[in-house]
């Protein structure tokens, strides 16, 4: 049986000694991040090359010595910082992302890495409460965690396999969380149901499947606009640097929260929904982030988030051994006949929504007709 590796993503409740000793451990990395990035900025402009992760980890045991408050925070956190700091310059030099950039105490999100070592890091047995029938509830929790000692969590649900390192993170509404990075957990695939299906996305409808299946597009950023609009009228008239202006950032927060939340939620069931009825899907390769570029669109299509869908669809299919095909995104899927294959121009106007095959006289819904043609490219 395949093993993967897996992250289990909880909210924790740590008391205000232990929210200082998490702030202080933000500031440390912050700090060591912006201590060798000045450095190796600094050799760049002067024609040499970066420090290496060897190099970077002497320099930090002498910085250790130096600024001894940096000793209340957890070792594992600041190599990992350097590592990553590292990692992020061989990532710039192969032009695979950009240059690296200073860390601001502004930014309200803030996170740190921390990996397990003897037991450091452990869910507590003793707090975890079970019914009388021996199932598993969700109540008084601790987490053990280096430096913060035992925190209360929200644990619905219990992680599985091997913890290797864990991330404690504070979120931009100013709540905490901690996922736990687990390794060796064992995977029970989905049963095979034989089914395929051509799946078209879009805008008016945000999916229809080649069973003639129509998934309606939920819209939260459209439904939720009007509160968010209303909010962020508010916080412009706030003063900057003001605890009013603060508070109402977080109320602009949560609005922002709730639309990502709906949209996550509404993702993970659909795609877990398509996985589990077939076994191999066919899908365009669609170009989100050109289709954005259309101002006209580009609200829309960024509300849809169609890079979620294919990014979980990719690996629940890879857990499950189940297929995704792909399909040219230059394929003309919604002008072309789905019987006899005639090719028209006439749904380039997206507000013509029936297909009517000048040939033959088939009389369709355009985008049942594209996930048709979808179907039979993807098989082929």
């Amino acid at each position: 049986m395949e093993t993967i590796e897996k992250g289990f993503k909880y909210r924790i409740y740590p008391k205000n000694n232990q929210i200082e000793q998490i702030e202080v451990m933000f500031n440390a990395k912050r700090y060591v991040w912006n201590y060798f990035l000045n450095i190796n900025k600094h050799r760049l402009n002067h024609h040499k090359s970066v420090l290496n992760y060897n190099k970077m980890s002497k320099l930090l045991t002498l910085l250790k010595k130096k600024q001894t408050w940096l000793n209340q925070c957890e070792k594992s956190v600041l190599q990992n910082t350097i590592k990553y700091q590292y990692q992020t310059f061989l990532k710039f030099f192969k032009k695979e992302c950009g240059f690296p950039k200073f860390k601001s105490y502004k930014n309200n999100y803030q996170s740190i890495k921390m990996n397990y070592t003897n037991g450091n890091i452990s869910v507590l047995e003793k707090y975890i409460e079970y019914t009388s029938t021996g199932k598993f509830k969700k109540q008084n929790c601790k987490i053990k965690l280096p430096k913060v000692k035992q925190v209360k969590i929200a644990y619905s649900r219990q992680y599985e396999g091997r913890i290797v390192s864990c991330t404690l993170s504070r979120d931009t509404d100013n709540k905490y969380y901690i996922s736990l990075c687990c390794v060796d957990i064992e995977i029970n695939p989905l049963e095979q149901t034989g089914a395929v299906v051509g799946i078209d996305l879009g805008i008016k409808e945000f999916a229809t499947t080649s069973d003639n299946e129509i998934i309606n597009n939920p819209k939260f950023y459209r439904k939720y606009e009007e509160k968010l609009i209303k909010t962020q009228r508010k916080l412009s008239k706030r003063k900057k640097g003001s605890n009013n202006r603060n508070k109402q950032r977080l109320k602009v927060n949560k609005w922002h929260k709730k639309i990502a939340n709906c949209r996550i939620d509404f993702l993970q069931k659909l795609s877990t929904k398509l996985i589990r009825d077939y076994d191999i899907i066919c899908m365009e390769d669609l170009n989100s982030s050109g289709m954005i570029k259309n101002h006209k669109l580009a609200k829309s299509i960024s509300d849809a988030s169609f890079f979620e869908l294919n990014r979980e669809l990719e690996y629940k299919a890879r857990w499950n051994y189940k297929l995704i095909s792909r399909i040219n995104r230059f394929y003309p899927s919604s002008q072309l006949c789905s019987k006899c294959g005639t090719q028209s121009s006439q749904t380039k106007d997206l507000a013509v929504r029936t297909y009517i095959c000048e040939e033959c006289g088939l009389e369709i819904d355009r985008d049942y007709n594209a996930s048709i043609n979808i179907l039979n490219e993807g098989l082929r």
